[in-house]
């Protein structure tokens, strides 16, 4: 009797226990994706997940030495300022033609981002990051239309409120975890499952995590192919490239960076033609 009572515990603990994947294949997603129904969640990261940035120093192998090198402009968002500027690709060809097949198939699907909804050089909130991924051709607007833009409670240890709108879930530095929480609580709903992809381990625990204290079941996919890719990457080209950035407003790739070094250091200061 002592044996089938735990049997029947731990039965439980596995039904509502979160699961991580760690992969670099996106046919893993594919794959784990098809379990889900309208009445479920698919929520994916956006840097590093779906699109990435083209030149290396803003790849995330790069990422130590990036924070490193713009850590001296203290005035500056030069992270978030660069990667609006800087040219970007799709982490995986596969992605966008996904994601409409989910939502074709009713189920919802919203990205979920830790970057804040307000930034510069956007006058309305939460459109930056909408607009970045329709350029991209995903669009997670029919997600949950009733409720299009949503703010919601931010902590004194943060500067930006998170916010929901069109279909992006903005965590403002927020643990991306207690920020969907709190989402569906304000919608008033509890998916079936979730599914949530993302590049950063740390994002991947904290959704998991808070899933599993409200007995969500949760598969979390840590992604990292954009981590693995082949980076080469060149400080002195990249310290060039973020100091013409300040000066000059202009993000040059690679290429156009290397081309400028290479003729000599009277050009330095002269911005890349388009």
């Amino acid at each position: 009797m002592r044996r089938a009572c735990f049997f029947a515990i731990f039965i439980i603990r596995v039904v509502y226990a979160g699961e991580i994947i760690t992969t670099n294949d996106f046919g893993d997603i594919e794959r784990e994706c098809q379990t889900l129904n309208p009445n479920s969640l698919a929520l994916f990261d956006v840097d590093a997940t779906l699109i990435v940035p083209d030149d290396a120093i803003l790849q995330p192998k790069a990422k130590v030495l990036f924070e490193e090198l713009v850590s001296v402009y203290t005035d500056r968002d030069l992270f978030r300022e660069i990667r609006m500027k800087a040219p970007h690709s799709l982490v995986d060809g596969r992605s966008v033609g996904f994601v409409r097949k989910l939502q074709q198939q009713k189920v919802p699907v919203i990205a979920l981002t830790a970057a804040p909804a307000k930034i510069k050089g956007s006058e309305c909130p939460g459109n930056w990051r909408v607009d970045e991924l329709r350029r991209f051709g995903f669009d997670f607007q029919g997600a949950f239309p009733q409720s299009n833009c949503i703010v919601l409670p931010k902590s004194d240890r943060f500067e930006h409120f998170p916010m929901f709108k069109m279909g992006v879930l903005y965590s403002s530095f927020h643990a991306k975890g207690d920020t969907l929480i709190i989402f569906l609580q304000v919608l008033n709903v509890r998916p079936e499952k979730v599914i949530f992809v993302d590049d950063e381990l740390r994002h991947v625990k904290s959704v998991v995590s808070c899933l599993d204290k409200v007995g969500i079941p949760c598969v979390g996919i840590h992604y990292v192919t954009a981590n693995e890719a082949p980076c080469e990457l060149n400080p002195e080209l990249g310290l060039f490239q973020i100091e013409h950035f300040v000066k000059n407003d202009l993000w040059i790739n690679d290429k156009e960076g290397q081309d400028i070094l290479a003729s000599g250091p009277d050009n330095k200061g002269v911005a890349a033609p388009n």
